[in-house]
């Protein structure tokens, strides 16, 4: 049987690291003495040392896990790394556990506990329908083939060259992408948008290859996207006119239903309106809404919808998510 793992560009691979069959690493990410099971996910710009990772665990966008020589980091078979959760050195994380978005883990957690906050806490324990364990090999397929059709694909940076992006989306002649951006999304909006340096923009809806209808990215006219600003519009992202991200926000536009074991994906869509200010690395995961005129602290995590003119400091945890 052939094996089959994909490591896409701008990813460093230490020599002492193993990747097992049929796992999917996405971009920028860096893996230093990290051992990858057999069906494992990791996205976007992780920071990952002395970590090992059964068969089927999934790390999402933006997580740090910097075990060390002495105390590694260890996550079970079918465990969930939300976006941009970090992992104390020595932390075990159970078989079946969800760990949420912007979570801080401290300490070890059990199989099948569903942790959130800064420092996490158990808020649940799963009761799992048992249709098996989570497999990214569907998806990794799709990729395979965007590859071999000539499309986008992180696989092959040539793809996705800034001419490319041009060629493809011709109708945003007036939009300004920086250096070593990596794009492979639907784009729309108004004109005069600015995307900055080493930006990650990813979605589509499915009449474009996408897996839901309104997946996609809409970029209102004189949106700014500050440099390293990550948007996963597979669940539909659409910022308003005059809004701006700062450097390294990230927008997650999806979720996992965690009754089941598989961890099957939900879209979750993010809408914010117009002249808002969003704060050097914020974290916004959907579904959520953001009226015109917000403005999100450096650093916050946006986890449910804000009222307009509304300042959003800290970790909104009125909405207990795990995305």
């Amino acid at each position: 049987m052939q094996t089959t793992w994909l490591v896409e560009t701008r990813t460093h691979v230490s020599p002492d690291s193993s990747i097992g069959d049929a796992t999917w690493v996405r971009a920028g990410n860096r893996l230093q003495t990290v051992a990858l099971g057999q069906g494992c996910f990791i996205g976007f710009n992780c920071q990952l040392e002395y970590l090992d990772v059964a068969d089927r665990g999934m790390l999402a966008s933006g997580v740090i896990a910097r075990g060390t020589y002495e105390h590694p980091i260890h996550i079970g078979q079918g465990a969930w790394i939300g976006a941009r959760a970090t992992l104390a050195p020595g932390v075990r994380i159970g078989a079946g556990a969800v760990v949420a978005a912007g979570a801080l883990v401290t300490e070890h957690v059990e199989q099948d506990c569903i942790v959130v906050g800064r420092p996490a806490r158990i808020i649940a324990r799963r009761q799992v329908n048992e249709d098996g364990w989570p497999d990214p090999a569907p998806v990794l397929q799709k990729v395979l083939k965007r590859q071999r059709d000539g499309l986008p694909s992180f696989l092959d940076p040539e793809s996705c060259t800034l001419n490319r992006i041009h060629q493809l989306n011709p109708q945003l002649d007036s939009w300004h992408f920086g250096e070593h951006s990596l794009i492979d999304a639907e784009l729309s909006g108004g004109s005069a948008v600015q995307v900055g340096m080493g930006c990650i923009l990813i979605g589509r809806s499915s009449r474009h290859g996408g897996i839901h209808e309104f997946g996609g990215i809409t970029l209102g006219q004189r949106t700014v996207l500050g440099r390293g600003v990550v948007i996963e519009g597979a669940g539909g992202v659409s910022i308003g006119d005059q809004s701006r991200l700062g450097d390294q926000v990230t927008l997650v536009s999806s979720s996992h239903d965690h009754r089941f074991r598989s961890l099957p994906w939900q879209a979750a869509p993010i809408r914010i309106g117009k002249r808002c200010d969003i704060g050097t690395g914020a974290l916004i995961v959907g579904p959520v809404s953001l009226g015109d005129g917000v403005r999100v602290e450096p650093y916050a995590v946006v986890i449910r919808d804000v009222p307009a003119n509304s300042v959003v400091k800290g970790v909104i945890q009125l909405k207990e998510e795990v995305a």
